[in-house]
């Protein structure tokens, strides 16, 4: 295996990774909605920010881990796409509500695409191309 094939093995390890997390919090998140009632609120909410706050994290790792991919030519990143990986890492202030991010920075209110950002992680996993390293 060349040096190259072994860096775009790595790369996509990490990425199955991210995504995993990324989707990891995001039920975590559904989950803590579903227990609204059943438990104290204050609870339910200081476990929300926890859980908003390591969503913010976890993507911006997964858009910081996509475009090395992309400066090592290893996939081709849509100019769409770009621009929210490039506003979710430049944020400096992140919501999320019911699958709704929406980022703040010097340009002003951002709102991200999760299900695309994640559509398109998900199409780099799948393809054959990478899949057969």
């Amino acid at each position: 295996m060349s040096k190259r094939d072994l860096k775009q093995l790595c790369y996509l390890e990490a990425l199955e990774d991210n995504v995993v997390s990324v989707e990891m919090i995001l039920n975590r998140l559904n989950q803590i909605e579903s227990k609204k009632g059943v438990f104290d609120a204050y609870i339910l909410q200081h476990d929300r920010s926890r859980t908003i706050l390591d969503l913010e994290l976890s993507l911006a790792t997964l858009c910081v881990l996509l475009r090395k991919m992309a400066e090592n030519l290893f996939i081709v990143t849509p100019d769409e796409l770009r621009k929210d990986m490039n506003s979710i890492i430049h944020s400096n202030r992140f919501e999320y509500n019911r699958l709704e991010v929406i980022v703040y920075s010097q340009k002003g209110k951002e709102h991200v695409d999760l299900n695309a950002l994640l559509a398109f992680c998900h199409h780099i996993l799948s393809s054959d191309k990478l899949r057969n390293l």
